[in-house]
């Protein structure tokens, strides 16, 4: 997908710079989008106001300003800066070289079936910015002055959390499991693998129970945020060799909610 370009069901935003428009005169608004969620095939963005996030995500964000049309805006004259708040965290950034607003946030405070509210306000700066950053802590610049920031457009969306357990059985051979030797591989659609090992203490992986009674060993596995695809599915397969040196295989496919 062309970085100029989000689509997501019934919108589009399109970078058109036709800046001679009187947009100060017209009706603006925001629309923000995130990378967590399902969105058209071929398209990198999701603008639905509810969307799913998994446990300890790292997710991009992108607002963009639109007219009454649905259209892409260009900042420039409009807006300045932009907040994201996500609870009690304030990230602010400027408009990039195409004229959206890119933020990333790591939700590695998050649990599962917990609803975090994001949005994303534009303003247009007057005077000095009402807030500044001071060794990590965003302080209100109070100056009676200068003119309070001008808000713009804003745009929120409600991110529900989830998590995923990988389960796996493996028959039990005549010549038992070495457990040592099994490795849980994870394919991302980038082409990426991540290799898992047997949990140890100093390395965290999966876990193999014991051969139930109905000659099964059960291999389950708890993945990061980070080591799943996003969007669509993911591809998981176990490998372990029996005390023989055979190999047995297991593998299954993880949807996103």
């Amino acid at each position: 997908m062309d970085l100029n370009t989000r689509q997501s069901g019934k919108r589009i935003h399109l970078i058109a710079l036709i800046s001679s428009l009187p947009w100060a005169g017209g009706c603006i608004s925001g629309s923000l989008a995130s990378n967590t969620d399902r969105h058209t095939l071929g398209f990198h963005w999701s603008d639905a106001p509810r969307q799913m996030l998994y446990v300890g995500e790292t997710v991009e964000f992108d607002f963009v300003l639109q007219d009454m049309w649905r259209q892409f805006v260009p900042p420039t004259g409009l807006a300045d800066f932009c907040i994201l708040t996500i609870g009690n965290e304030r990230i602010e950034s400027e408009p990039d070289l195409t004229g959206h607003f890119r933020f990333a946030h790591t939700f590695n405070q998050s649990a599962p079936d917990e609803t975090i509210d994001v949005r994303a306000t534009a303003f247009r700066q007057r005077g000095q910015r009402d807030f500044m950053k001071i060794a990590g802590e965003w302080v209100y610049a109070e100056n009676p002055f200068d003119d309070p920031d001008r808000k713009v457009a804003d745009d929120s969306i409600r991110l529900t959390v989830y998590e995923t357990l990988i389960e796996l059985t493996i028959a039990r051979p005549p010549d038992d499991l070495d457990t040592e030797s099994g490795v849980l591989r994870i394919r991302r659609s980038d082409g990426s693998i991540r290799s898992i090992y047997i949990d140890r203490p100093h390395r965290p992986g999966f876990t193999i129970t014991e051969s139930e009674p109905d000659g099964y060993y059960q291999v389950r596995y708890r993945p990061s945020g980070n080591e799943l695809n996003s969007t669509g599915t993911t591809e998981v397969e176990f490998v372990i060799h029996d005390m023989a040196g055979y190999p047995h295989y297991a593998t299954t496919t993880l949807e996103t909610p």
